[in-house]
């Protein structure tokens, strides 16, 4: 099995767009679908809700949650983060959402997140698509405190690609990470996925071919 460094992984993503004709869109759509075909098979029936940033992960999140809904799926979105600001990618695919009637929230740094959250129940799936191989630094409060709540929600959660708020290249919390059932690596598990103390982050780890 091949682990990947993020640079590693950026540099992968680049080679299929420039030279093996893929598209940024496609590579999103084909995660996103191997993403909702993971929740499906967790969640079985019932309500799944999804944590979406405004990157590309946040990108693989709505596309997802487009094809849960389009399995008649009760799917609710929360775009979380204090930008308002999306990668061109996953505004494309945050306007098809929008357009299906898909309910969509929008959780800021000002909201009251303990009120909020007591409004939210457990859901059969939760969705992670907040920070990608990107995230670099740490965790500011408001993540963090976010991040935590999502936990508490005692559902299984599955990963896109890498838990929010773990280190791609280490597979150390900047300093917690979402605590996943599974994670769908995109393409290859990533370099930090070897620590072993990263595993109660992960989860199981299922790799999803997209087409690179």
């Amino acid at each position: 099995m091949r682990y990947v460094t993020a640079e590693e992984m950026r540099g992968i993503d680049r080679e299929a767009i420039e030279k093996r004709g893929m598209t940024s869109l496609k590579l999103m759509e084909n995660a996103g679908r191997a993403l909702a075909e993971e929740a499906m098979r967790v969640a079985k029936a019932g309500d799944i809700t999804a944590f979406c940033g405004y990157g590309n992960n946040g990108g693989d999140g709505f596309v997802a949650s487009r094809h849960l809904a389009m399995e008649k799926y009760g799917v609710t979105v929360y775009v979380v983060g204090t930008g308002d600001r999306f990668s061109n990618e996953a505004e494309d695919n945050y306007y098809a959402l929008v357009r299906m009637g898909v309910p969509i929230l929008k959780i800021k740094e000002k909201d009251n997140l303990n009120e909020l959250f007591r409004h939210i129940e457990r859901p059969s799936v939760v969705i992670d698509a907040i920070f990608g191989i990107g995230f670099r630094g740490g965790l500011d409060l408001f993540h963090a405190n976010l991040i935590e709540h999502i936990n508490d929600l005692n559902a299984p959660i599955i990963s896109a690609d890498i838990p929010s708020g773990l280190d791609a290249d280490t597979g150390h919390p900047l300093p917690m990470a979402i605590r996943a059932y599974r994670t769908i690596a995109f393409g290859y598990p990533k370099k930090g996925f070897q620590n072993p103390a990263a595993r109660i982050y992960t989860g199981e780890v299922v790799v999803a071919g997209i087409g690179l």
